[in-house]
C-alpha cells in the first residue's frame, strides 16, 4: 500500500490521536446516584457496562484515525507487465555426407569426427553454455543434407525436444545412394520453410518475426540435387532472409577413420575440397557472411558471432493502475477489503448508537 505523494503529509495528524485518548481519560464520568445512606462505592459490584465505559471512545477514536488515513489517501499499485519478443526465425541446415566423418575436430582433447561437433556447438548454440547465451525466443528448425535434403524437425520453440530428440540424433550418411553434397535443394528447403512463417507465429504466440536466417554448414562442393546454390540464394534475397554459410574442416587433406584387412581402425589422409567460393556468393547474395571453421574452437567462435548478430528484440511495457482504497474496494492476501470510508461511517454510527442506548449517561 502506498500513499498519493501531495496528500501523505495529513498522516502527521494521527499524533493527536494519542493526546485526545489522554484529555478524554482525565475527564471523570459524572453520573447521579441517589443513596439514602451513605456508602463505599468501591464495594458496589462491577457491571459489563461499567467495566466497558472505554468502549464508545475506542470506537470514535478508531473512526478518527482511519478517516485521516482516508484524507491522506491510501492507494493499493497494481502492475501489468507486456512482454513483446520480435524473434528471430533461424533454419540450421547442417551437411550430413560421408565427407564428415573427417576427425580434424576435437572435443575434450580427444579427436571427433566434424559432424560430432557440429551436433556439439549447434546444440550450445541453442540452448545455451559457455560463450553462447542460447536461443530461448527464437523458432529454430533443422534441415540435414547429404545427397537429398531432409527436414528434420519443423520450426519450433521446443528447443529440448530439437537438441534432444533430433540435432543429437542425426548421423552420417552411410548409403552410397544417399550420399553426395546437395547445397542447392537443402537451402531450397530452408527458404520454403521460412517463407511462410509470420502468420503461424503470430497467430500461436502472438510474437512476431523480427528476422529469418539460414546457418548453412559444409564441408564440401555442390555435386548433387536440381537445384543450383546461386539460384536457392538468389529466392532467399527475394525473400528477404540472410544465409551465413560456414565451410568446416581443413582444405587439402583430412584424417578419415579405414579399417584394414585386420579389422583394425587407422586415420589415413584423404583430400577434401570446400567451395569457399560458392559458399561466399551465397552469403553475399543474401547480406550474410561466410565463416570458415578449420577446428572446434573456431566453429564456437562463429556461432558466437552469429548469436551476437542475430539476438532477438524483446520490448517490455508496465503499466501501473492506483486503486483508492478510500473509495474503493480491494483484494488484499485473498481478501476483498471494503472502502475504507464505509468502514469509518459504520465506527460512526456504532459510536453514536452506543450513546445512545446501552452507554447513555442520565442528567
Amino acid at each position: 500500500m502506498t500513499f498519493h505523494s501531495t496528500s501523505v503529509w495529513f498522516l502527521v495528524l494521527l499524533i493527536i490521536i494519542p493526546f485526545l485518548w489522554w484529555r478524554v481519560a482525565q475527564q471523570k464520568n459524572k453520573t447521579g446516584v441517589t443513596y439514602t445512606s451513605s456508602i463505599d462505592i468501591s464495594l458496589l459490584p462491577t457491571t459489563f457496562r461499567s467495566a466497558t465505559t472505554w468502549l464508545p471512545n475506542c470506537i470514535r477514536f478508531l473512526a478518527i484515525a482511519l478517516l485521516i488515513v482516508c484524507i491522506a489517501r491510501p492507494q493499493k499499485r497494481f502492475e501489468k507487465v507486456q512482454q513483446n519478443e520480435a524473434g528471430v526465425a533461424i533454419e540450421l541446415v547442417i551437411d550430413r555426407s560421408s565427407s564428415m566423418y573427417a576427425h580434424d575436430f576435437t572435443i575434450d582433447g580427444e579427436r571427433v569426427d566434424r559432424l560430432t561437433a557440429v551436433r556439439r556447438v549447434a546444440g550450445e548454440f541453442i540452448s545455451g553454455m559457455g560463450s553462447l547465451n542460447g536461443r530461448s525466443g527464437d523458432l529454430i528448425g533443422l534441415i540435414t543434407f547429404a545427397g537429398f535434403a531432409d527436414s528434420n524437425c519443423p520450426m519450433t520453440f521446443d528447443h529440448e525436444f530439437l537438441v534432444g530428440d533430433v540435432l543429437d540424433t542425426i548421423d552420417i550418411a552411410s548409403e552410397r545412394a544417399e550420399d553426395g553434397t546437395a547445397i542447392g535443394d537443402a537451402l531450397a528447403l530452408a527458404v520454403e520453410r521460412l517463407s511462410s512463417l509470420n502468420d503461424r507465429v503470430k497467430a500461436d504466440s502472438g510474437n512476431t518475426i523480427e528476422s529469418k536466417i539460414i546457418i548453412l554448414l559444409t564441408d564440401g562442393e555442390n555435386n548433387r540435387g536440381d537445384i543450383d546454390p546461386q539460384t536457392a540464394a538468389d529466392i532467399a534475397a527475394a525473400m528477404d532472409i540472410t544465409v551465413y554459410t560456414i565451410g568446416a574442416g581443413t582444405n587439402g587433406f583430412a584424417p578419415y577413420p579405414i579399417t584394414d584387412i585386420f579389422g583394425r581402425t587407422a586415420m589415413r589422409n584423404q583430400p577434401v575440397t570446400i567451395d569457399e567460393e560458392t559458399l561466399e556468393a551465397i552469403a553475399n547474395t543474401t547480406g550474410g557472411k561466410y565463416f570458415r571453421a578449420t577446428d572446434t574452437a573456431s566453429l564456437e567462435k562463429i556461432y558466437a558471432e552469429i548469436d551476437e548478430m542475430e539476438r532477438t528484440e524483446i520490448t517490455k511495457r508496465t503499466y501501473v493502475n492506483h486503486v483508492d482504497m478510500a473509495v474503493q474496494s480491494v483484494q488484499f492476501a485473498g481478501f476483498s477489503l471494503p472502502p475504507l470510508l464505509l468502514i469509518v461511517f459504520v465506527l460512526f454510527l456504532i459510536d453514536t448508537f452506543l450513546r445512545s442506548t446501552f452507554y447513555r449517561i442520565q442528567d
